[in-house]
């Protein structure tokens, strides 16, 4: 049967991708299980002769920005950009372990808004533990270090303001047609209410864990100096940002403007920089691209075998003639499938089934920024969630950091629903405005 078959290779893939298993000298990772996944679907029909085609047209868009995203954070990060920011942060703090938790995570929403979710984990989870090390160093125990651990973490899945904030975002947004300033007109305020209750969620839990003062072990001076390098990539990057607000006036796409960007980084950094592509290049998430690209390929099977069909039919049954309903229905569903398959899969599939509802197009991307805000928000409540929260154990487990399963989802459950629940009612109060 079809949709079984789908619907196993979803579950597998997703397995695949948490356990890692090794099969003689391979490992298997995300990536491989979703190419795996993707394979399967072609292999055993679960999908329309031309869906490889399909997927490669709706994903060039995404696939593109994502990269050239990831470019910019490599150059940034190479530059020393975050390496002086959070010596910058401790220098802030004057000491106070409190004042720095909270510059870590609203400093981390900045990086994470900008550079993408799996970008700004990647490159902010080391700078924080070389900054926690450091100025902790042995009179800190782990129990003290955890909160900004945690801090770093939850950056990385918050509603993002910015379409470029979580690749599910551009997919989705590309899907239905939802340009760069629509996405941040609609999803800033449920993201600053997402924000605003994930830190208090995190500092009821850890307000007795963060150590209260710390020995500042770098010099006194508050005044940041950037070297040329440094100074031109944050011009650049803020051109980039401006370039993506003026798409609807400039009519350049937003995939356009991040390959300028990148390119032109690129070149910064082999030229006044004095590096080479090559690191670079390979510097990029090439695994979460691929991971991406699979579960869209397995979505589109999905949605061929009827599964997107009946999931949109469940709704209607759940919400009946309430578009209000539909929303809360969409946004929670994402959420809690989004903490058990992945985001990925979930964002697929939601936009396919919004995209098979018989409604106009704003009715539409409402139901996408509802699904968005789960799908954003869910994964921090199981840790297969999303891609971020895998990259982050692995970085603090090769850095001797073991933080438990059980530990993960004490936390996150109870703060993830709360900031569901918030940013749902924030889309709704822009609902009623509008």
């Amino acid at each position: 049967m079809p949709q079984v078959a789908a619907v196993s290779i979803v579950a597998m893939t997703v397995g695949l991708s948490l356990w890692r298993p090794q099969i003689g000298h391979l490992r298997i990772h995300h990536g491989s299980a979703a190419v795996l996944g993707a394979g399967l679907t072609l292999l055993l029909g679960i999908g329309p002769p031309d869906l490889p085609i399909t997927a490669a047209r709706l994903l060039a868009a995404p696939v593109v920005t994502i990269v050239s995203l990831m470019v910019l954070t490599q150059v940034a990060e190479r530059a020393g950009l975050f390496a002086l920011l959070g010596a910058a942060l401790a220098r802030r703090a004057r000491g106070s372990g409190r004042r720095l938790f909270t510059y870590i995570f609203f400093a981390g929403v900045l990086v994470g808004t900008v550079f993408t979710n799996d970008a700004a984990v990647l490159i902010f989870t080391p700078v924080v533990f070389a900054l926690v090390e450091q100025i902790g160093g042995r009179t800190w125990r782990t129990e003290d270090k955890l909160p900004f651990y945690f801090a770093v973490l939850y950056i990385a899945n918050l509603v993002g303001a910015l379409v470029i904030a979580n690749p599910i975002n551009l997919v989705v947004s590309n899907l239905l047609g939802i340009g760069f300033a629509e996405f941040a007109e609609w999803m800033a305020l449920p993201a600053a209410v997402s924000i605003g209750v994930s830190f208090a969620g995190l500092w009821l839990v850890f307000r007795s864990r963060i150590p209260r003062q710390f020995a500042v072990a770098m010099p006194e001076s508050r005044r940041v100096e950037l070297s040329p390098v440094q100074m031109l990539c944050a011009l650049a990057v803020s051109l980039t940002l401006l370039g993506f607000f003026a798409e609807s006036v400039t009519g350049v796409p937003t995939w356009l403007v991040a390959l300028a960007s990148a390119a032109v980084l690129l070149l910064l950094h082999t030229t006044l920089g004095g590096g080479r592509p090559g690191p670079i290049l390979r510097g990029v998430g090439w695994d979460v691209i691929v991971f991406m690209c699979g579960m869209f390929v397995i979505g589109l099977g999905l949605r061929h075998v009827g599964i997107t069909h009946w999931l949109g039919g469940w709704i209607e049954q759940l919400s009946g003639e309430s578009l209000t309903a539909r929303r809360g229905w969409v946004g929670l569903l994402a959420g809690v499938c989004s903490a058990v398959i992945n985001n990925h899969p979930t964002a697929d599939l939601m936009a396919f089934t919004i995209q098979d509802f018989a409604l106009p197009l704003s009715e539409k991307k409402l139901l996408a920024f509802a699904a968005l805000i789960g799908g954003d928000l869910g994964p921090k409540m199981l840790p297969i969630g999303s891609l971020a929260a895998l990259i982050w154990f692995r970085l603090l487990r090769d850095r001797g950091v073991e933080v438990s399963y059980a530990l993960y989802i004490r936390i996150g459950v109870p703060v993830t629903l709360a900031a569901l629940a918030a940013a749902l009612l924030a889309l709704e109060l822009q609902v009623t405005i509008y």
